[in-house]
């Protein structure tokens, strides 16, 4: 399936993205290498935060190292699927890919923030680019070496945050929040376009109605835990709990339900604080 020298060039992405250093200890971001190959042979490699904090791999590759030149009929080997959406005046990777004449892109992992998940992929076929995965043993590479960046979208280890966006299709529904032994885990399923179920067959949730802020919720245990799921809407906290006692309070900030309620994405975002069994009075 990959000539020899394939899997040398993307073998060699692998490598240089582990030259990315942390850019936010409290937020991870992805290690990511770029190599670009003309008639098979190198000519220009680049990783992610190269020339700066947050530049992306292909920015640095294409802007930086290589500014101007006619990419025709060349090869980008590329660790993580390119973004398509950057803050202006930026412009998004996979815009520049297209707008220098790259004829093949070779992707090694599909980014797991559902605000760009296979939307990369999907403008550059769009845009008549040939598209390729990188094979399994490498992208099980690249998976170990962003272990943090990708549990970031199934796991949250503190007892308070904000800004938690991951899509509920994956890892059946599950999201885990709190640290330590204090871990809590949430799981949810589709329901509408501004509302989400949220279930729990072991310990059952609830759902503090009326309840703005957490601050309002005096004593989670109050609450009505009879039944294995409930239905919440934006704005509303939903309460899980785990068998030591703790509770995880879930303030739900907004759902995306996909296609059929006018967007492409199926994600949840909200913010949490969890509560220890002996925080509870």
């Amino acid at each position: 399936m990959y000539t020899a020298d394939e899997m040398r060039f993307m073998s060699r992405a692998v490598e240089i993205a582990r030259q990315c250093r942390d850019e936010h200890p409290d937020r991870p971001s992805p290690c990511v290498g770029a190599v670009l190959v003309r008639d098979g042979e190198i000519s220009a490699e680049a990783h992610r935060g190269q020339f700066g904090p947050g530049d992306h791999a292909e920015y640095c590759l294409l802007e930086k190292i290589l500014p101007g030149q006619d990419l025709s009929g060349t090869t980008l080997y590329t660790t993580l699927e390119p973004c398509t959406s950057r803050n202006p005046p930026k412009v998004p990777c996979a815009m520049r890919i297209v707008e220098r004449g790259i004829r093949d892109v070779v992707i090694g992992i599909y980014d797991p923030d559902p605000r760009v998940n296979r939307k990369g992929w999907a403008e550059l076929r769009d845009a008549g680019v040939r598209l390729r995965d990188f094979p399994e043993d490498l992208r099980r590479q690249i998976a170990s070496d962003n272990e943090l960046f990708l549990a970031k979208y199934t796991r949250r280890t503190t007892m308070s945050g904000s800004d938690v966006c991951f899509d509920y299709t994956k890892n059946n529904g599950r999201f885990f929040v709190g640290e330590g032994d204090q871990v809590v885990e949430t799981r949810w399923s589709g329901a509408g376009h501004d509302s989400i179920h949220a279930l729990d067959h072991e310990h059952h949730v609830a759902l503090a109605r009326y309840a703005e802020f957490f601050e309002e919720v005096h004593d989670p245990g109050a609450l009505d835990f009879s039944s294995y799921s409930c239905h919440a809407r934006k704005g509303e906290i939903v309460v899980f709990r785990n068998g030591r006692g703790d509770y995880a309070l879930v303030k739900i900030a907004s759902v995306l339900a996909g296609p059929n309620y006018r967007d492409d994405r199926t994600a949840l975002a909200f913010d949490f604080e969890v509560r220890s069994r002996d925080s509870v009075t």
